[in-house]
């Protein structure tokens, strides 16, 4: 087991609508994701490392990176991007830190 790491986790994903895959050229088979990444310290996750896409086609199986998306597809993902919230649990050991040192704070005037 690491004592410190990376994660990652699908935020959001949805089925790109008038869309079509650049390699089978079928319309609406294109799926964005959205992956939040996160930094832990013994499976607590602790900071959020950022979010990245990636685009799969459900007919032809082809993925791509955000690097290597044609531009409507690099569009509709960052239209997804601006709505996908980052979750309050990435931040969950930083949190019970606070709260402890909090308490640990005001415990001497109670």
């Amino acid at each position: 087991m690491f004592l410190a790491g990376k994660k990652s986790k699908v935020l959001n994903s949805k089925i790109a609508e008038k869309l079509e895959c650049p390699s089978c050229k079928k319309m609406n088979s294109t799926k964005i994701s959205i992956l939040g990444f996160y930094k832990h310290l013994l499976q607590i996750p602790f900071l959020n490392a950022g979010k990245s896409g990636v685009s799969n086609c459900n007919n032809c199986k082809t993925s791509f990176a955000l690097s290597e998306m044609p531009d409507l597809i690099k569009l509709a993902y960052f239209e997804l991007k601006e709505i996908t919230k980052t979750p309050v649990w990435f931040y969950l050991g930083l949190i019970v830190i606070k709260t402890l040192v909090l308490v640990k704070i005001f415990s001497k005037y109670f």
